[in-house]
């Protein structure tokens, strides 16, 4: 029996050193594709592939950015319909790549979204080959990262949708590929950095803070000439302010107020107080007591964006009543993240089926690191963003297979935790 076990550890090991990369990226988007094409033009569960037409015209992709595409083509505006209210929670880069994916065939839109998914997805996971590069991995290593990765169901799963998931999970991949390669070029990779922060911030929220969270790591790089860290410091933080300007100046023409990239926190707040505590969603109920209107939504916001500014005004006075309530979000709500439970109770146990034991993984791969003294400084930069991106979507609502964005970053990490020996870097040899 020992012998079998090491005769296939041995096996393993050598499919492994003999894979290359370029063919487990190429048999990966493969798969999405053919995945993609095959679920859109059979299973059609729920019934998003359809026309972005005629009766069916709502119901066709999803959270509304398949219709904003279409709309600009019809009439130039963006809205959910020609002649609607303009759009303030659905940043644009979601929406321009419907444009260039899709919205202009309305009828089989879906076909051609998935071949732009499936580029989307060979950006990332060559990204991602060049990540484990710059933390060291071994051959070895870096071709179990991109099978895990390249091969993950629900990475594959998720590829068929119109969200902001696909876009996030390659923006996350070169926004910590480019903050890395600080460390040997600042002042080249730090704009490239902030370039992929700002396309993030028209992506999801979430990015908008990551020049904050970049800051600390790029300042403390000892090896770097102290003018070149606060110079590519500011770099990132221009660049990636000046790719968000423009849709903030649309907004502040448009709603005659300041929308940095989207309103939002109202709404989802009171969605992730139904969703963690019980109860129906509160907010038409909430706003229609405050204000004795109507309260009007469209694809899981408020149509008008003064609409979420009372809802969040209510949040805050509601955490200053209840801030015993605040942990609790956290706790149910990074649980929700990794086990959401919004398709029922079998997509909570099929995610967490996958997610815990990569959770476990990274928990005792970081625990060995530290006790071995072999955690770098890498590793911790990468996992307080992880930790950051969870805890963000989990104060306000778990909802939604957001995990997905995180999962490649996740494999990266817990395989560099688990690598024998650690590499010097240009930082550790060298003034740059």
């Amino acid at each position: 029996m020992p012998s079998e076990e090491m005769n296939l550890r041995r096996g393993l090991r050598h499919v492994l050193d003999h894979l290359h990369p370029t063919r487990i990226i190429f048999a990966a988007i493969v798969v999405r594709l053919l995945f993609g094409l095959i679920w859109m033009l059979t299973v059609n569960m729920p019934p998003e592939n359809v026309p972005v037409s005629g009766d069916t015209w709502f119901q066709a992709g999803a959270d509304g950015y398949l219709q904003i595409a279409r709309t600009l083509i019809e009439s130039g505006e963006y809205a959910f319909m020609p002649g609607g209210p303009p759009v303030h929670n659905r940043p644009p880069v979601q929406v321009l790549l419907l444009l260039v994916f899709g919205a202009w065939w309305p009828e089989y839109w879906y076909l051609i979204w998935m071949v732009g998914s499936t580029l989307l997805s060979l950006l990332m996971l060559s990204g991602l080959h060049r990540l484990t590069r710059e933390f060291s991995l071994s051959p070895r290593l870096r071709n179990a990262v991109l099978l895990f990765a390249g091969f993950h169901p629900y990475l594959i799963f998720i590829s068929k949708t119109t969200t902001f998931i696909n876009a996030a999970t390659l923006l996350l991949v070169l926004v910590t590929l480019f903050v890395l390669r600080i460390r040997h070029r600042p002042l080249v990779a730090a704009p490239f950095a902030g370039l992929f922060m700002g396309i993030g911030a028209l992506t999801h929220g979430t990015f908008l803070l990551m020049p904050l969270l970049a800051a600390p790591y790029i300042l403390t790089r000892q090896r770097i000439l102290a003018i070149r860290r606060v110079a590519a410091t500011g770099l990132l933080i221009i660049c990636a302010a000046a790719v968000v300007a423009p849709w903030t100046m649309r907004n502040i023409r448009t709603f005659d107020r300041a929308i940095p990239v989207v309103t939002g926190n109202g709404y989802h707040y009171w969605k992730g107080d139904a969703v963690y505590f019980g109860g129906h969603y509160p907010m038409a109920r909430l706003y229609e007591a405050e204000t004795g209107k109507p309260f009007e939504e469209m694809y899981y916001g408020a149509v008008d964006p003064d609409a979420d500014d009372v809802l969040w005004r209510l949040a805050k006075e509601d955490m200053t009543v209840r801030p015993e309530r605040i942990p609790l979000r956290l706790l149910i709500g990074t649980g929700a993240f990794f086990a959401p439970w919004d398709g029922g109770p079998k997509k909570a146990v099929v995610s967490a089926v996958l997610n815990v034991p990569l959770l476990l993984l990274l928990s005792y791969g970081f625990l060995r690191a530290l006790r071995r003294r072999q955690i770098t400084t890498e590793q911790i930069a990468l996992t307080v963003l992880l930790i950051y991106i969870v805890e963000a979507f989990a104060f306000f609502v778990s909802w939604g297979s957001y995990f997905t964005m995180l999962l490649p970053l996740a494999i990266l990490l817990a395989a560099s935790l688990f690598e024998n020996t650690k590499t010097p870097g240009p930082e550790d040899t060298k003034e740059v």
